[in-house]
């Protein structure tokens, strides 16, 4: 290990010890947390952050306390704020300064990243609702920061949807008239009706129509569906109304944010609407009932919206985006093959690509806090391909993603010197920076449909900076930089949808397992499963997880018409923010052919006295049988999404029904497991959603799955080769404490 003295810039980072980094955190509430995840998972891991809004200074403070290499720095427009705040909160990495906002409170070029939360909607409630100060403070704050610095908005969005709704609340739980506090839900709808203003009704009330509810005990409202988010996300703020009243909230739509980031230099790291689990379990959920005017049910608002932009050196590509390829040739990079099952004569189709993959994760550890190096802003076209085809959890990004520094190789190569030269190549590393070469580990990544298996090796190196631009080996403009990050943080912001590389969240975790470290406070949607009566039927770890080899396909032929998969071929355009196209590249990708690019993966768990219990499948796949000669495998349960699948709160009851129809198993409740992932990006733009689902323990348990302890599986993840298992083991085991 390299102690802090080889590296001075880090000492700064020791607070004490990495338990007491864990500790802090662990002592925020959970809303606390999921917004330092979300606001803070791609700001670097030092430099001068402003905290716009710092209001009491309590977050900017927390954030200090957490990231003691980050200068912050909280700006409040109220003097009487910024003069308490200096006085509470105090750290060495902690200043507080008045300012607006909205104006140059630093000079230009001078921050590395800047995080408005929950702060701009004010900028236009308390401006006449005038949208174009919102545009100006964006102008403003983009030109203090310096170039690859970050911009975080955490916010609320105008929801997509229908521009009219029926909107059905609660009649009878509460009064007619009266205090606020007492009211029904429905007779403060019409209160809110008449009291609310916006920049779509400056000076007049909001228009409704009321009706009779088809619901017992609720009355129904044809209303804007933006006013009527803009009522569902205040309806509990009772005590505060009369100042929750004064205030827009949405102010923006997704694609508007996205405009405004790109038109001003930025890069979109990531762009999406969130549903706080909370907020939707205690406050959405039978509460209010949101349909179209024909009475189709339609998704909750999003509670939250996040975007991240990242501002590029003048001349860069801001966004790669596929654009109609009129002109097509036969595939010379992916091939499909159709492998016939022998006991069913069905056949499966393969993507198959050549050569072998090879991940290389550097890392080291200063002052007990563990750093990976990764590529950043890596361009990968391929994720936004058929954009036609939306993602469940409606998130957008520009085709730049943050991923394991890795290369195809010939399987024939020496393993060992490929190593050394993917690091001198495309990280910048010498070999007298390595400390120690891991062993390696192989997975598959998507064995239902690609014939991939990943080899990632764990390299020691010692302390360096970093996040350096390397031989751009991309036919666009630039292949990004590497860059050191927190693993601990890393993994938090893959529980909250904030980053999207599987590969580099199972090298992290298997980092940390074999450091024996701690992989920090889970803050996806907390996993509560209930303690059931009944085990089911436990199998031993080596039978649970090395079915019986066998080979149960036959040779594969070449597809002329296949049925399941198609071969695409894209033209990707790199546009710079004036919309201007700076470079063009066509790649192949594989989709299917009449189901959706989401998939749906899942752990079926059952708790009861003695522990939990995890349900794993055993399936014959054609990619497994053709690296290892059998195609027997351990997974987890997986199904690919069909086209009327179109939003994530349509999961749960295509669960209940698939688990049902294929495993015979009875599904209680289900929990998002952690935010969605691209499986293997240069491929596909396969998204994939995990899910743990608590499911009735009975006999049919028995005979469709192989149950296994928790603990037998986390402490035989080496044996794990379906990258979907080891995801979802990995995120379960963290979210229920259990270590992995």
């Amino acid at each position: 290990m390299t102690s802090t003295n080889q590296s001075g810039r880090y000492e700064k980072q020791h607070r004490g010890t990495q338990a007491a980094y864990e500790a802090y955190f662990k002592g925020m509430d959970a809303s606390m947390q999921q917004k330092v995840a979300l606001t803070t998972a791609h700001f670097p891991v030092r430099g001068r952050i402003a905290d716009m809004g710092s209001g009491s200074g309590r977050g900017t403070y927390d954030l200090a306390c957490l990231y003691g290499g980050l200068e912050l720095v909280g700006v409040d427009i109220n003097p009487v704020s910024v003069e308490r705040a200096a006085r509470e909160f105090r750290r060495p990495n902690l200043s507080y300064v008045e300012g607006d906002i909205a104006e140059m409170v630093f000079p230009r070029e001078s921050l590395d990243g800047i995080l408005d939360s929950s702060v701009l909607h004010h900028v236009t409630s308390f401006n006449n609702f005038d949208v174009r100060r919102v545009h100006a403070t964006l102008d403003n704050q983009v030109a203090q920061l310096k170039t690859g610095g970050v911009i975080v908005i955490r916010d609320f969005v105008i929801p997509d949807g229908p521009e009219r709704v029926y909107l059905d609340l609660p009649a009878n739980d509460g009064t007619e008239a009266g205090e606020v506090v007492g009211l029904s839900t429905a007779a403060l709808f019409e209160r809110f009706a008449h009291e609310w203003h916006s920049s779509v009704n400056c000076d007049a009330p909001v228009p409704f129509v009321k009706s009779e509810s088809p619901r017992p005990g609720f009355a129904r409202y044809e209303v804007a569906l933006r006013a009527a988010a803009e009522f569902v996300l205040r309806k509990d703020y009772r005590a505060d109304w009369a100042t929750e009243v004064l205030e827009e909230y949405t102010y923006l739509s997704q694609t508007q944010f996205e405009d405004a980031f790109r038109s001003r230099g930025l890069r979109i790291v990531t762009s999406r609407p969130l549903w706080n689990p909370w907020i939707v379990q205690n406050r959405f959920e039978d509460k209010f009932h949101l349909s179209d005017l024909g009475g189709s049910p339609l998704p909750f608002p999003p509670t939250n919206y996040l975007i991240v932009g990242e501002k590029v050196r003048a001349g860069s590509g801001v966004e790669l985006r596929e654009r109609p390829n009129p002109q097509t040739s036969a595939p010379s990079f992916l091939k499909l093959k159709g492998y016939r099952h022998r006991g069913s004569g069905l056949n499966m189709e393969l993507a198959e690509r050549p050569h072998q993959t090879l991940d290389v994760v550097p890392w080291f550890e200063v002052a007990g806090q563990v750093f990976v190096v990764a590529k950043k802003d890596f361009p990968r076209p391929v994720v936004s391909a058929s954009g036609e085809r939306p993602r469940l959890d409606r998130a957008h990004h520009s085709g730049y993603v943050t991923e394991p520094v890795s290369a195809i190789v010939d399987e024939s190569a020496d393993e060992g010197q490929e190593v050394y030269r993917i690091l001198r190549e495309r990280a910048g590393f010498d070999a007298a920076d390595v400390v120690g070469v891991g062993d390696p580990f192989s997975y598959f990544t998507s064995p239902g449909g690609v014939d991939e298996l990943v080899v990632s090796r764990l390299v020691e190196v010692r302390p360096r900076r970093s996040d350096l631009p390397f031989h751009n080996y991309t036919p666009f403009t630039d292949a990004g930089t590497v860059r050191e990050l927190d693993a601990t943080q890393v993994l938090r912001a893959c529980h909250v949808g904030g980053m999207f590389d599987a590969r580099l969240e199972i090298n992290i975790y298997r980092l940390l397992r074999q450091l024996g470290r701690d992989c920090g406070t889970w803050i996806g949607a907390p996993v509560a499963l209930d303690a059931q009566p009944h085990a089911p039927a436990a199998a031993s770890a080596a039978a649970a997880l090395a079915p019986p080899a066998r080979a149960a396909f036959d040779e594969p032929v070449p597809l002329d018409e296949p049925r399941f998969l198609s071969l695409c071929e894209g033209s990707f355009a790199e546009f710079d923010s004036a919309g201007d196209v700076l470079a063009e590249a066509r790649f192949e990708y594989v989709c299917p052919r009449h189901l959706s690019n989401n998939t749906a993966v899942v752990l079926p768990v059952v708790r009861t006295e003695q522990g939990v219990f995890v349900g794993v499948e055993h399936r014959d796949l054609p990619a497994v049988q053709s690296f290892g000669g059998s195609s027997h495998i351990a997974a987890a349960p997986a199904w690919r999404l069909p086209t009327t699948v179109k939003h994530l709160s349509e999961i749960q009851p295509f669960l209940k029904e698939v688990l049902g129809r294929d495993f015979g198993l009875r599904l209680r409740r289900a929990w998002e497991l952690g935010g969605a992932y691209f499986p293997t990006s240069g491929v596909t733009p396969e998204v994939v959603y995990p899910f743990v689902v608590e499911v009735e323990a009975d006999e049919g348990l028995k005979a469709k799955l192989h149950f296994i302890p928790l603990p037998e599986l986390t402490d035989n993840l080496e044996r794990l080769r379906d990258a979907h298992l080891l995801i979802a083991t990995c995120r379960l085991a963290h979210a229920l404490g259990v270590p992995a």
